[in-house]
């Protein structure tokens, strides 16, 4: 919770928000994609690891720290605006595992 109040204080200027954080109400913290991307990478040095397409046509990305102490998953509607979805602490990648006649 630390961290989306953070992101909070730090995007007020550049997004608009609601006075409570994500968590205490159902407003999600919104905005333009490319202000959002910026504050998350000046603020916790999150970059876009991966991104997928929704059958709606929108767009989630999920955002990570080099060192995966912190992490970030956006929802980018297909009509403009961006909406963190969760974030938190300690991301870490899986293994992949061979599967089929391969393995």
């Amino acid at each position: 919770m630390w961290k989306i109040s953070s992101l909070i204080a730090v995007m007020a200027g550049a997004i608009v928000v609601s006075a409570a954080s994500p968590a205490q109400s159902a407003s999600p913290v919104c905005g333009d994609r490319a202000k959002v991307i910026d504050s998350l990478s000046a603020k916790y040095s999150e970059q876009p690891v991966a991104v997928g397409v929704t059958a709606s046509g929108g767009v989630i990305e999920v955002l990570k720290a080099p060192d995966g102490k912190t992490w970030t998953i956006l929802f980018t509607y297909p009509s403009g605006p961006s909406c963190l979805v969760a974030s938190g602490e300690a991301w870490q990648e899986l293994e992949e595992k061979i599967k089929g006649p391969a393995a």
